[in-house]
């Protein structure tokens, strides 16, 4: 193939113009990406369906699509050594309306559209609201296909009932699959290798362009097999950059039917992320560290249209609705600098801590409760968890019994961090708090002033990216210029974007992935194949 076929033309706009500007504002012509005459690739190999990621949702999609059709080649590609993605060191914990382990515990007055209410109270009118629907209708059925593959449910959950209820849902819905993320990935993996001869599995398979013809139809891939990613570069997203990451062989697959892009987030890339919103620069994230923006590099190229790209979710270590119980401080002054409620937006408060750890060097701002907000904790478990130091990075409180303690500890000042305490007690006695926190939503807790006192270094970790690729209800990519679903082309998990909006709602992204996963794997192989 001539270097000027393989060469894509990358969009010329920025990620954001792209996803609101119209055609004629961007000067497209009727397409965005240059279109590959099949008859001059030396096709390596083809299959009917390729999905790429190995996560939740590629693994679903692969096992639906082999399903649906059993004659059809279904070939999974992860470019990571290690396969499963983010899903792997997930929880995955998920909302299920209409569960065996709901009606249990006596909840039979819930439904989808109630999960859709909640899951739109955090979108702020940000979602599509065609898609957020197919995740919510979604779960019941993702829910016993998790069982009927292999995935059992952790009962020691919820006091011994397996189900539990979480901030933002109006009802106890939520569910752990028994051993997590990890165990999900073996048990889906080990279905295939035990019932799906048509589903082989790849890794080290780095995607580098995504062809279609000059009708738009997707109709194959160039990747390199045998790359090696490395984890030595500060951004791990320079990996994507083949000026300094060139490992890997050439090849191109030929895609008949449905190519399936299930490459989860970016949350590790650091300069792509941090172009889009500056704070994100320096935002640690929880995500697998191949979770960079080669592959949503790769759909813009070929035209897939980008939306929300300012998007992204900070999960904390403790629940967001319990930060309220404390005061947070810059531990150079001991002055606080945000509401600590906030709404109850937590990427609000996020963005705070971050934009206050700018001005002392990176240093970690310090959450600070006393006995009475320990006391509110809505969840005791994850409290002691934290207490107990088993709540993961940057998730470990400490106990002191004076604030003299707590100050060595952390290094502060004590009589700046008594002053500024004492300001924040008459304040609140006042319900006049200089950061307007209201007095109404603290309970007892509205001052710092009961011993033992408790403390942690609280910092927002980049956990979901709501950017993405747009898609349709039935998992298509959507093209950049027409507005049109992209033939042989499908979106799904944190590949895609739209379901969630501002804010995704807690235990949500499993769902997402899910169904999601499962409508894409059903149609990538129901697909015609191309001549």
């Amino acid at each position: 193939m001539s270097e000027t076929n393989s060469r894509r033309n990358f969009l010329k706009m920025s990620l954001g113009a792209a996803a609101i500007a119209p055609v004629s504002a961007l000067g497209l012509s009727s397409t965005a990406f240059a279109a590959t005459n099949p008859a001059k690739v030396n096709w390596d190999e083809e299959m009917d369906v390729l999905v790429i990621g190995s996560g939740m949702s590629g693994m679903i999609a692969a096992i639906r699509a082999a399903e649906t059709d059993a004659t059809a080649k279904v070939v999974v590609a992860d470019k990571m050594s290690r396969l499963g993605g983010s899903s792997l060191i997930s929880g995955l914990n998920m909302a299920v309306v209409g569960s065996d382990l709901q009606k249990n515990i006596g909840v039979t007055d819930d439904s989808w559209e109630l999960l859709l209410k909640d899951i739109e109270r955090e979108a702020k009118g940000y979602n599509h609201r065609e898609l957020t629907e197919v995740a919510a209708k979604g779960t019941l059925d993702l829910y016993n296909f998790l069982k009927e593959h292999g995935v059992e449910y952790d009962m020691s959950i919820g006091g011994g009932t397996g189900v539990k209820k979480l901030g933002g849902h109006s009802k106890p819905r939520c569910v752990w699959p028994k051993g997590g993320g990890t165990e999900v990935i073996k048990k889906l993996q080990g279905y295939c290798s035990a019932n799906l001869s048509n589903v082989e599995i790849r890794k080290k398979i780095f995607l580098e362009e995504i062809l279609r013809n000059e009708q738009g139809r997707v109709i194959g891939v160039k990747v390199r097999e045998k790359y090696r990613f490395s984890r030595k570069h500060d951004d791990l997203g320079d990996n994507d950059n083949p000026d300094i990451n060139k490992s890997g062989k050439v090849k191109y697959y030929k895609v008949k039917r449905g190519l399936v892009m299930a490459t989860g987030g970016y949350n590790q890339d650091r300069k792509f992320r941090g172009d889009e919103v500056g704070t994100m620069y320096n935002a640690a994230s929880t995500t697998q560290p191949g979770a960079t923006a080669g592959a949503i590099k790769a759909m813009v190229n070929a035209g897939f249209k980008p939306i929300h790209m300012t998007l992204f979710r900070f999960a904390f270590p403790v629940p967001t609705e319990d930060i309220r119980w404390g005061i947070l401080v810059n531990p150079r002054t001991g002055e606080r600098f945000v509401d600590e409620y906030n709404n109850n937006d937590r990427q609000a408060i996020g963005m705070a801590i971050l934009e206050e750890r700018r001005h002392i060097d990176g240093e970690h701002t310090v959450l600070i409760y006393d006995q009475k907000g320990a006391d509110h904790y809505h969840d005791q478990q994850r409290f002691h968890l934290s207490l107990e130091g088993k709540n993961g990075i940057n998730g470990t409180i400490w106990k002191f019994d004076t604030l003299e303690a707590l100050a060595d500890n952390f290094k502060m000042d004590v009589t700046k961090l008594k002053t500024n305490i004492e300001k924040y007690n008459t304040n609140m006695a006042q319900d006049q708090d200089e950061f307007h926190k209201p007095k109404g939503v603290l309970k007892e807790a509205t001052s710092i002033s009961k011993a033992p006192y408790y403390a942690m270094q609280l910092n927002p970790r980049y956990n979901y990216a709501q950017g993405g690729a747009m898609i349709t209800a039935n998992a298509e990519a959507v093209d950049v210029v027409t507005g049109e679903p992209i033939e042989g082309a499908f979106v799904c998990g944190e590949a895609s974007a739209g379901t969630y909006g501002y804010i995704r709602l807690t235990a949500c992204s499993t769902i997402d992935c899910g169904a999601f996963g499962m409508v894409a794997g059903v149609n990538a192989a129901k697909t015609k194949p191309w001549a």
